[in-house]
């Protein structure tokens, strides 16, 4: 055999081998915030090379809220994001084609988080209280419905609008006695820096929503379904990998950003855990919730955040991907 017979011979064996880490589809993963206890099992599933087990060179991309997060995946600036599921079906109602594909927290994290020597236990006590709040972010859009569900007089409780970092401070400080906040970060937060708090769930007063969902373009259900598929079974193998070994997950999240507190991010994460099951204890397949969730959250902005859609319930998820399907 001649060498250039060979050489080319060589070449060809060489790009069968070479081929499949050529063939990575590139994609990314939008936070709905900065890094925080919700996502140290992204971080954990890119260094074990689980995305990548599944063909998919993924980046991840920090966020600046649930609404932003929406916008920059329905423009396709990123392929998959995290948001608030009121945001996805919010941002729908207004154009934005997106859609859910694993609905991961299925019991609400929303809460009023309040410090415990300002003795506010039910909803009530916040009569004259100072509660901090971020103008436009998803627990201020919820708060007229938890005001409208439990027959609040809101005129009787004062929102101090501010930066979402400030929140936690103005609490610390004594600034505010509450925030409006996530039970698995603020509330984590405070506790962290000693001071003991109280945390009404807006779960346990009549308005549970479906809340923290990874969801991404209508464009790419259509034109990548394997690509979907993929990432959701890689999605699901990493955040059970996490709850396998949590520390693994703080500290693949703590490589990405040096300097994090592990403390507060390990606090986070724990409580994060425990908004995954069902509250009604429903058997289902990993990140999907009942269509009962879904009417109950549809519901809920309905009537107390004057959502105008004439989308079905149906036409706000695609569950196809999940485990089994």
């Amino acid at each position: 055999m001649t060498t250039p017979i060979r050489r080319l011979l060589l070449a060809g064996l060489f790009g069968l081998v070479a081929s499949p880490a050529l063939a990575l589809d590139k994609a990314s993963l939008r936070l709905n915030w900065v890094l925080i206890g919700q996502h140290p099992a992204y971080y954990l599933g890119l260094e074990r090379g689980y995305y990548r087990d599944e063909g998919i060179d993924l980046t991840i991309n920090e966020g600046r809220g649930s609404g932003a997060a929406v916008q920059l995946v329905a423009n396709g600036e990123d392929t998959f994001g995290l948001a608030d599921t009121g945001a996805v079906i919010a941002g729908r109602a207004k154009g934005a084609p997106v859609k859910v594909i694993m609905s991961l927290f299925r019991t609400s994290n929303l809460s009023v988080t309040c410090a415990a020597d300002a003795n506010v236990k039910s909803l009530k006590d916040l009569y004259g209280k100072k509660v901090a709040v971020t103008a436009g972010d998803a627990l201020h859009q919820m708060w007229p419905g938890l005001v409208g569900a439990n027959g609040l007089d809101e005129k009787q409780i004062t929102l101090v609008f501010m930066d979402p970092a400030a929140k936690p401070v103005a609490v610390l400080q004594g600034r505010t006695e509450c925030l409006l906040g996530g039970v698995d970060d603020q509330a984590v937060t405070i506790e962290t820096q000693g001071r003991k708090v109280n945390v009404i769930r807006f779960a346990d007063n009549k308005f549970n929503t479906l809340t923290v969902s990874v969801f991404t373009n209508d464009k790419v259900i259509a034109e990548k379904p394997d690509l979907v598929r993929r990432f959701v079974r890689a999605t699901e193998r990493s955040w059970k990998a996490a709850m396998a070994d949590p520390e693994a997950a703080i500290k693949a999240a703590a490589r990405a950003k040096p300097g994090i507190n592990e403390t507060a991010l390990r606090a986070q994460m724990e409580a994060s855990f425990k908004l995954i099951p069902p509250p009604d204890g429903a058997q289902m397949a990993f990140g999907v919730a009942p269509a009962s969730y879904w009417d109950q959250t549809l519901a809920i902005l309905t009537r107390y955040q004057g959502l105008k859609t004439e989308a079905k319930v149906a036409d706000h998820y695609d569950y196809s991907f999940a485990s089994g399907k």
